[in-house]
């Protein structure tokens, strides 16, 4: 994450400051969004208090909340100060934009899910690396929950807002029945 957040000056974008797009990214991340979900968030959907966005209608549920961490509120509400009510956060902001973005970072970092073809590779890998990451991150305990320990699957398919945690181990965490035996 922290050589794509240094690597966004190098894409020379005009239109957006660098924080912004960091910020894009850094939402996505920890709260495990969609692309689009985060693209047309607007200021008055994220509570910080509550630690919550709230999403609406959503890909998969009518009402829809992603949960923000606790680490992540101050730098989050720093840059929600200086932004607008009423508007998109990042306005005019396309899924296309976004998308070239992540393909311009993939080969400027390397990144593997970003410059190998989804049809190529048969996975949501570019949009979806965000939600991806954060579980993986979650699972091998490079995030640790509150009590300091890595986090349970059904708690990582909360976080991601997968109705069944199957979808969870099978396409986002890939893991094995060995992986599984390794844990145990």
């Amino acid at each position: 994450m922290q050589r794509i957040i240094d690597s966004i000056p190098l894409l020379n974008v005009r239109k957006w400051l660098d924080k912004d797009i960091e910020m894009l990214f850094k939402i996505q991340y920890n709260s495990a969004l969609r692309p689009m979900e985060a693209i047309s968030l607007e200021k008055h959907q994220i509570n910080l208090e509550d630690r919550k966005i709230n999403l609406g209608k959503t890909k998969t549920t009518a009402v829809d909340v992603a949960m923000i961490p606790k680490r992540f509120v101050p730098e989050l509400a720093n840059w929600l100060e200086i932004k607008p009510d009423g508007h998109r956060l990042f306005i005019d902001l396309t899924y296309n934009t976004f998308y070239r973005w992540l393909l311009r970072l993939g080969k400027l970092c390397s990144i593997e899910a970003w410059t190998v073809p989804q049809s190529v590779t048969h996975e949501k890998t570019v949009g979806h690396i965000w939600r991806k990451s954060q579980a993986k991150a979650q699972l091998h305990g490079d995030i640790l929950n509150n009590d300091g320990k890595k986090f349970a699957i059904p708690i990582i398919s909360q976080h991601l807002r997968h109705k069944n945690p199957s979808v969870t181990v099978n396409s986002y965490l890939k893991s094995s029945i060995e992986a599984v035996l390794d844990e145990y």
